[in-house]
């Protein structure tokens, strides 16, 4: 938001420069902001615009609209990247948990955003200044495939490829509880939440359409193994939806509660979600390309213990 102040010229400071004037009244903006913001038109004195150079009287109002600072550009850091594919147009990386997708403020580091910078010697700028390359997210703890893309044609092709909803996204999860169906469907609208506005939540008045298809790939003696597929692309649709269906996503820690204590026992510390599967056009050639992730170790060693757990209550 922009910050307007007001000042009147005393007459110790009658016929010093306007730029002068500024520089004392506002010594947190150096000389050279100062006197573009007079030649941009953001200083009226007796609401006329005048030249930096141009004396003030006595008596004079200056008015000063300053603007808001434009974001700084994140900067590049040598963080590792998992590549799973590189051309001239995108990259693909397989991300891994505890990494953030973009800064959310100026000077924000460490990052997928700083370490694309630092990889990659152009990205696109159709995300704004903080987020370039990036064309969809996932969030901090979720890992797995993600596209970012290196030129603006690029960015945009596959921005609409995923408003059309053209892009095929898979997901594994590890839930608490056992869900009865093999196979099922979650259609709650999702909003934000009127608690936490830093939260989503199940909206039926007011929340947008979400479409979420669950497979059971295995059943464990308290938990459950899943594939996702995601039809829309809702700000923590899968969590959301799970945590309604009964059967959170183990580890979370923003919706998962009711298998908070499950998720101390066997020392998950982060939501147990991946993206494994992104299927797109390639944003130039066309081409159908379909991407996979491994699962990452902390899952794999988790599968392996719930399944070593329940072959053991079992014998």
């Amino acid at each position: 938001m922009s910050e307007k102040k007001e000042f009147w010229v005393s007459e110790e400071e009658s016929g010093i420069r306007l730029d002068l004037f500024l520089v004392h009244r506002i010594p947190e903006h150096s000389r050279s902001r100062l006197k573009a913001l007079i030649e941009e038109g953001g200083v009226l004195v007796n609401r006329n615009r005048l030249k930096p150079h141009h004396p003030v009287s006595s008596g004079d109002r200056v008015e000063v609209l300053i603007p808001p600072a434009p974001p700084q550009s994140p900067i590049p850091e040598p963080i590792p990247l998992d590549i799973l594919y590189e051309d001239d147009a995108i990259i693909v990386i397989n991300k891994p948990p505890a990494l953030t997708v973009h800064p959310v403020r100026a000077g924000q580091g460490g990052t997928l955003v700083n370490a694309l910078l630092h990889h990659c010697d152009q990205l696109s700028d159709g995300g704004g200044v903080l987020r370039p390359g990036i064309v969809h997210r996932l969030d901090r703890d979720t890992t797995g495939v993600m596209i970012a893309a290196k030129d603006n044609r690029s960015h945009d092709r596959l921005v609409s490829q995923f408003k059309d909803r053209t892009v095929g996204k898979e997901y594994l999860a590890v839930v608490w509880g056992v869900p009865p169906l093999n196979f099922g469907r979650l259609t709650y609208p999702i909003g934000r939440s009127d608690r936490n506005r830093i939260k989503m939540a199940v909206k039926y008045t007011d929340g947008r359409k979400a479409h979420t298809e669950y497979e059971v790939i295995e059943r464990f003696t308290n938990c459950a193994y899943l594939r996702l597929v995601i039809k829309t692309g809702r700000t923590h649709q899968i969590r959301v939806h799970l945590s309604r269906f009964g059967y959170p996503v183990l580890g979370d820690r923003e919706y998962g509660s009711r298998g908070a204590e499950e998720s101390r026992r066997l020392n998950i510390y982060r939501q147990m979600l991946h993206a494994h599967r992104l299927r797109i056009a390639h944003p130039v050639s066309g081409e159908p390309m379909d991407f996979i992730a491994p699962i990452p170790a902390d899952m794999k060693d988790l599968l392996d213990k719930l399944t070593f757990n329940h072959k053991s209550l079992n014998k």
